[in-house]
């Protein structure tokens, strides 16, 4: 008797680590949210967001919140609706218009005309998402303008 239940406890510890092994899957991270695009034109920002869901779960965003800085100087600010759904690992474009303060404009036309060659910029914000709540991100990076583009920032 004591073979057998020796066998079956050996078993169980066996069965046990096995499935200790297997892949963990990742939800309630925070996705990646990276600027595409910026341009701007009559007294509007048009920004394109890159966001990458880092969860093995679909991510069903229900609003957006976040503010882009440059040395200390908020730029712009967005808190609103923004219905995104990412597949698991997967990644989307959202876009907005946000009004034009006269900071933005100066900068944003500094880095244009050369006067600067870069713009550093702090992008922090919130999302709600249906399944994990709200998650926080930030990025750090800078702006350059695009060649041939006026106006078209990365």
């Amino acid at each position: 008797m004591d073979k057998k239940y020796s066998l079956v406890m050996a078993m169980l510890l066996l069965v046990m680590l096995v499935s200790a092994c297997g892949p963990k899957l990742i939800r309630g991270e925070s996705p990646m949210v990276r600027i595409s695009e910026l341009s701007h034109q009559d007294s509007t920002v048009s920004l394109q967001l890159s966001i990458r869901n880092v969860n093995d779960e679909a991510l069903d965003i229900l609003d957006i919140d976040f503010s882009l800085s440059s040395d200390d100087q908020q730029l712009l600010a967005y808190t609103g609706t923004a219905i995104i759904n990412i597949n698991a690992n997967g990644t989307e474009t959202w876009s907005v218009g946000i009004a034009e303060s006269g900071t933005t404009r100066q900068r944003l036309d500094a880095l244009q005309d050369g006067e600067i060659k870069s713009l550093p910029y702090t992008l922090e914000g919130t999302i709600s998402t249906r399944e994990s709540g709200r998650l926080r991100f930030e990025y750090e990076g800078h702006l350059y303008p695009l060649p041939g583009r006026a106006g078209h920032f990365r």
